[in-house]
């Protein structure tokens, strides 16, 4: 969907919680959860978790594309991982210490939720049917703590603490919480009393290990029993271990945002309560905003399902260098002395492209460069796979291909051709994938030629064609009078911060900046119309005096952190967020 960015920000609204029972639980008026505060405390804290983020939405996205390509839905019965849950209970009052009962509420709940089978699934509405997705992720309670010993998977301990933040400090023993089992095998989920109107919170992938997991306040955790309306039906768990697995708030917690799934409506904001659908924002048609998705703000009463595109998200996790990949091989589900039922790791369709074969061995390739590929040969019989070289271009890039000619004889005419299969489909023939249309030449000296790896392109691997033939008229495919050779490009995402939005949308980099952001204007736009920018931190506050010079905005006065930054050229506004170091 839309616009793509790997900093993050939301506010954390403040409401008054009281009464220790939880018959008189007081709960919030409105949802609220502080994944991304805590998100935004952990990036300015941890300068690397930024890069590993966009590693990890790197290979989400490559994986949905992959997806993509075959259109075979996953059965209603296809599970791709089991994973072993640890609830820790911290309790203060007896009313805090939920039963054995409750806890098993709360995952079946889960389960209902991520495989598509919650009975409540017929409320969605008809315009949206057809986008219900399955994550095909099954939950159960431990059975193996981690020194191989029997458990039930609930962990109950008393606390002097009468409640906690946003912290963490109910993941430590030290204070007052309990420490988090092996992240790598287990799914934490810490069960407590949390202050200042917060329902919980959770760890996106790729943090550190001792807090990785979710949190839930004791009141809103399971279905029925100890669960205070409007968040007794256990979708504030859902909602977080939706965050735990890599899904963003459904709104891009931007103004027409991003949430990085291509099938959810671009929507203005968070939904509270039970809207009345449709409910219409930032022109997203006449189906309007997903509000029952799990990952918008509504009601427990008022969430049914995930997206496709969003299961998808979430299964590239436990794909082929996923984050949470590890938990395909936990054994904390199984009783010590058995075995888990091992799950198969997904395996998205791979392109398949169409042969080129030059069939003159008079005139060859004899030389590529291009970032670490560098090859010299002699005659390949007409071609050469060399997907096993590959390199590394940065989206938004420009970039310099060097190649040259050999001869076994007299020197010809011959024409060189560069092709990327930008978008990963399969094909050359997209605009903008013949990167290089050389003039023909009889010389063996070395040529070089410049291109933009476009905005848009598709993160992850594809390939690289470069075709050198006698006639001008040669295309990416066929049988001609030359040399093709196959290399492996990867596409990254850290030059530009690509938005995946129309190509009406501005774009930014470096993201994270320390010193300048530079504003991409759109193919489109006119670049004589003045820029309109406002930078604003995570309080809503606006930023003034940054300077803004040839469309590169001056950051380097900023303090770490999170910031959302709106473009406006008179014509179109873009919403973006970004990392300042």
């Amino acid at each position: 969907m839309k616009k793509l960015v790997y900093s993050l920000l939301s506010g954390l609204a403040m409401l008054g919680l009281a009464g220790p029972a939880a018959q008189a639980q007081q709960m919030p008026a409105q949802r609220q959860c502080a994944t991304m505060e805590v998100l935004a405390a952990q990036l300015a804290a941890d300068p690397n978790y930024a890069a590993r983020l966009q590693a990890i939405d790197q290979q989400a996205t490559v994986y949905a594309k992959q997806k993509a390509a075959n259109p075979a839905q996953r059965t209603s019965s296809s599970i791709i991982v089991t994973i072993p849950v640890v609830v820790h209970v911290l309790y203060n009052t007896d009313a805090q210490k939920i039963s054995d009962a409750q806890v098993q509420s709360q995952i079946d709940v889960l389960n209902a939720d991520f495989h598509r089978l919650n009975g409540d699934l017929n409320k969605v509405p008809a315009a949206f049917t057809s986008l219900i997705g399955d994550a095909g992720v099954q939950f159960v309670l431990a059975k193996r703590d981690p020194n191989g010993n029997a458990t039930t998977g609930i962990v109950y301990k008393s606390t002097t603490a009468t409640s906690f933040d946003s912290s963490d400090k109910m993941k430590y023993n030290s204070s007052g919480g309990d420490n988090a089992w092996p992240a790598a095998s287990y799914l934490n989920l810490w069960c407590c009393n949390l202050g200042g109107g917060l329902l919980g919170y959770a760890q996106f992938p790729g943090g550190a290990a001792a807090t990785d997991g979710v949190v839930i306040l004791y009141s809103a955790f399971g279905s029925g029993g100890s669960a205070v309306a409007p968040y007794n039906l256990g979708r504030t768990a859902t909602h977080e271990v939706g965050h735990w697995l890599n899904l963003r708030h459904i709104w891009g917690d931007a103004r027409c945002g991003n949430d990085q799934v291509s099938d959810t409506p671009t929507q203005q904001t968070s939904n509270y309560g039970c809207p009345t659908f449709p409910h219409i924002t930032c022109s997203n048609g006449t189906t309007g905003d997903m509000f029952m998705n799990y990952m918008d703000y509504t009601d427990d009463g008022c969430m049914q399902m995930f997206s496709s595109g969003q299961g998808d998200r979430m299964d590239a996790l436990f794909a082929t260098g996923g984050s949470r990949v590890s938990l395909l091989s936990s054994q904390g589900g199984a009783a010590p002395g058995t075995s888990p039922t091992p799950t198969p790791t997904p395996t998205p369709t791979t392109p398949t492209y169409c042969a080129s074969q030059g069939n003159a061995a008079s005139q060859y390739i004899d030389y590529v460069k291009l970032g670490n590929i560098s090859r010299t040969s002699g005659s390949d019989g007409g071609y050469y796979n060399g997907t096993a070289l590959s390199t590394s271009v940065a989206a938004g890039s420009g970039q310099t291909i060097s190649f040259s000619a050999g001869f076994a004889n007299k020197a010809a005419t011959v024409y060189f051709d560069v092709y990327a299969d930008w978008n990963q489909n399969g094909s050359f023939g997209d605009a903008g994938e013949a990167i290089v249309v050389a003039a023909g030449s009889s010389s063996k000296t070395t040529r070089s030629a410049t291109f933009t790896v476009p905005p848009t392109a598709t993160l992850g691997t594809t390939r690289l064609r470069v075709v050198m033939s006698t006639s001008s008229a040669t295309s990416s495919c066929g049988t001609y009078a030359g040399e093709t050779e196959d290399y492996t490009l990867t596409v990254t995402g850290s030059a530009v911060a690509r938005l995946g939005a129309p190509a009406d949308h501005y774009t930014v980099y470096p993201n994270p900046a320390t010193d300048v952001l530079t504003i991409v204007r759109p193919a489109a736009a006119d670049a004589s119309q003045p820029l309109r920018v406002h930078v604003y931190d995570l309080r809503g506050a606006e930023v003034a005096n940054l300077p803004l010079t040839n469309d590169q905005l001056r950051v380097s006065t900023l303090g770490q952190g999170v910031y959302l930054l709106t473009v406006s050229d008179g014509t179109t506004t873009s919403h973006q967020r970004f990392v300042k170091q």
